[in-house]
């Protein structure tokens, strides 16, 4: 276990992937220790943005089974600054694990929702794409806070990619 602690804190960004893979999957049936990792690993977050994935789903795992635990509004601020990570990855799986926490308030999704109607108007058709399937997921619990990006899913509607416009349709439809 202490060297795949300290591999976690190596220079490779694979390697560190992997040693926090391995540390999560080594501790998963502790539910307190899972705890204490995703604590140890938000407080100085590694480099490698495959490992800051993981860390995020790592984080919304933990705020799925008890969202009243005490850490939980470090682990919500830790998603919410993931949403200002230089990588899109981050980014979108940030926005997705705050989305997708169960009974969230519909004002503590707000600035994943602006980040996701940012990346409907990317050049890159996986983000869109991305974005307007998580779009589309919130709209059947929270409609009012997606139809601020109506205007942005509109101009997806003659979109190149048919599944990219036919999401988009549909999350409008809702």
């Amino acid at each position: 276990v202490n060297e795949v602690q300290e591999a976690v804190n190596s220079r490779s960004e694979m390697v560190q992937y992997h040693a926090l893979s391995l540390l999560y999957t080594i501790k998963c049936h502790d539910r307190l220790a899972i705890g204490r990792l995703v604590t140890q690993f938000t407080r100085s977050s590694p480099m490698s943005p495959l490992a800051v994935c993981l860390l995020v789903r790592y984080t919304s795992r933990l705020l799925h089974d008890d969202l009243s635990a005490t850490n939980a509004q470090a682990a919500y601020g830790f998603l919410e600054s993931c949403l200002r990570h230089k990588n899109e990855m981050v980014i979108y799986e940030a926005a997705r694990a705050m989305c997708r926490l169960p009974e969230v308030a519909a004002r503590d999704i707000l600035p994943s929702i602006t980040v996701l109607q940012l990346f409907l108007s990317s050049p890159k058709p996986t983000l869109r794409f991305a974005a307007v399937r998580t779009l589309n997921e919130v709209a059947i619990k929270h409609p009012g806070v997606v139809a601020k990006c109506n205007e942005d899913m509109e101009g997806l509607i003659g979109d190149s990619n048919r599944s990219i416009a036919t999401l988009a349709i549909t999350t409008l439809l809702k």
